[in-house]
């Protein structure tokens, strides 16, 4: 069996002046599986102390709300960096989400990037 890993990215923006924001909408259907996430962020350009972020889908809990840094590794290969969650069906839809211990002092930008397995027979 061949495994081959694809990306789908979600855009979030959290506006000057608010603690936090939401992306809630359908993923890509295409067959494959979520098994992790990835959170890029410019966390350097804004204020607040603690950033962190959760994940649910399929109306469950996929990653608690914990600090926004431990969705991403930068000492491992790809197929190992990601956040593991527990594998979810595509076409379902997600909750992301953001919050902040304080207001933000600028626009704070991030990308959700949901690692995706497809599978096939060989």
């Amino acid at each position: 069996m061949e495994i081959t890993y694809i990306e789908e990215v979600k855009d979030i923006t959290v506006l000057n002046g608010k603690t936090g924001a939401v992306v809630d909408e359908a993923t890509d259907v295409d067959g494959s599986l979520i098994v992790g996430v990835v959170i890029y962020h410019d966390a350097l350009s804004v204020n607040p102390s603690m950033i962190k972020a959760s994940l649910y889908g399929n109306q469950k809990e996929l990653s608690k709300m914990q600090h926004i840094d431990n969705y991403r590794s930068r000492e491992a290969s790809y197929s190992e960096g990601f956040k593991p969650v527990e594998p979810m069906e595509s076409g379902k839809r997600i909750r992301f989400e953001i919050r902040a211990d304080s207001a933000f002092t600028a626009d704070f930008k991030a990308q959700l990037i949901l690692i995706k397995e497809k599978r096939k027979n060989c």
